[in-house]
């Protein structure tokens, strides 16, 4: 029992004094730490189809200009946008329209 104190003892009076003398002590097991791997993550869109033929109806007036038709991608795939006339606002600059 004795000897148990003692060593206790030193051992609480050697970290003390390691301390501020700046050494450490440590206890270290080594049992094998599971390796983990994480497959990477690719996502990848899909390739823009080709344009829509759409076709183009008679212009409602002289002030309408044809908007063509485009893809977006939406929700995880493309979607089409028809096209259409819309009214071309009128444009001036120093006095001059166009």
């Amino acid at each position: 029992m004795k000897t148990k104190t003692l060593l206790l003892a030193a051992l609480v009076g050697a970290a003390a004094v390691s301390a501020n003398a700046g050494v450490s002590f440590g206890l270290s097991v080594n049992l094998p730490l599971p390796v983990v791997y994480a497959s990477p993550v690719v996502v990848a869109t899909p390739t823009v189809p080709a344009p829509c033929v759409e076709t183009v109806s008679a212009c409602p007036g002289v002030d309408y200009v044809w908007a063509p038709g485009y893809w977006v991608y939406r929700n995880m795939h493309y979607v089409w946008v028809h096209g259409g006339w819309n009214y071309r606002p009128a444009h001036t600059f120093h006095g001059h329209r166009w």
